[in-house]
């Protein structure tokens, strides 16, 4: 059974690093933006950019307080994304986990309110993530099984064996049938994130994940690396936005100063300009470049994020060696 691993964050797991992250494997990310009417994640849009720069599929997620009027915890979540300009590849997201003291009919009724409101802005259907027990006690009909028209929605269902073994798969509640995601774990250690964070697999290949996005795979092409002294495995590996293990599986050697490696294909976000969605019209004058001074403890993978970019491009336009070697008061260029 294919899978791709990913990951969701909030608050509790600011000051990531994500080309870090991605060089773990990680190909997806829902980052939380609000909860009920009153809450706006402020790491969200830090999540946004800087996930988006180092080359995960992104969706956002709402938690959902079911004793709160559902239209404005829809308008909350769709001010608070769209304040981004930029949606992102993935389905929003409804978090139902805490019924908050209510009915299970007003738990559906009010959840259908905001996945209704959701999806005329958004233009797709949203993604329902809740645990088997959840939906067996508070999103469930008479009889048992959920309202007819759930089966229509993608399901992400939480449930912690917290060590996933391939093959295994998640229970799932009564009347449910396929599963999306399967968030197995919030016990997590990944590279770059300095707090446990919760571990997720989508159901199917690659390819097929970028399809349920509506996002283009675009390979990079093939590339070389020529070994600097102070190189290391991890470092090239997040420099070309590949995992540790995909490099050493290209390059079947030990390190070596001015050996050259094989950079293994990575896979890429296509970017705004290439959907049409960028400014302008083609055949103009390109806008000027940026250019931003490093200040001190800065690293090349925080300035990337803070512009929007990758470690690999900046690099590329000021002919950096070594990406962990930058001097403050140097002046780059951002591509």
């Amino acid at each position: 059974m294919a899978t791709v691993p990913g990951i969701d964050v909030s608050y509790w797991d600011s000051g990531i690093d994500w080309p870090k992250v991605r060089a773990t494997g990680q190909r997806f990310v829902f980052t939380k933006a609000t909860e009920g009417d009153f809450y706006a994640d402020p790491t969200f849009d830090d999540n946004w950019a800087g996930a988006k720069s180092a080359g995960l599929l992104r969706g956002a997620y709402h938690f959902f307080r079911c004793n709160v009027d559902p239209k404005k915890q829809a308008d909350k979540f769709i001010n608070y994304v769209n304040s981004m300009n930029d949606k992102g590849e993935l389905p929003p997201v409804l978090d139902l986990e805490s019924n908050d003291g209510q009915a299970k009919d007003k738990v559906i009724a009010r959840a259908k309110t905001w996945l209704d409101l959701v999806e005329a802005e958004f233009g797709r259907k949203p993604i329902i993530y809740s645990g088997q027990y959840f939906l067996q006690d508070y999103f469930s009909m008479p009889g048992g099984g959920p309202p007819a028209w759930a089966k229509d929605y993608p399901l992400w269902v939480a449930q912690y064996p917290n060590v996933y073994t391939p093959g295994m798969t998640p229970y799932l509640p009564k009347g449910w049938f396929a599963w999306t995601f399967w968030q197995y774990s919030d016990k997590g250690q990944v590279n770059g994130i300095n707090a446990a964070v919760d571990m997720n697999l989508f159901n199917g290949t690659l390819e097929e994940l970028y399809k349920f996005a509506g996002a283009e795979i675009i390979e990079d092409k093939p590339k070389t690396h020529k070994v600097a002294r102070d190189d290391t495995f991890e470092s090239i590996a997040i420099k070309y936005g590949v995992t540790v293990r995909e490099l050493a599986s290209a390059n079947l050697q030990l390190l070596k100063v001015g050996e050259t490696l094989n950079i293994p294909v990575a896979v890429a976000i296509p970017q705004e300009s290439e959907s049409g969605s960028g400014s302008g019209g083609g055949g103009g004058s390109s806008s000027p470049k940026k250019t931003h001074k490093v200040k001190p403890g800065e690293t090349l993978s925080a300035i990337a994020i803070k512009y929007g970019t990758t470690v690999a491009a900046i690099a590329s336009e000021n002919n950096i060696k070594n990406i962990n070697r930058i001097s403050v008061g140097q002046v780059l260029v951002i591509p």
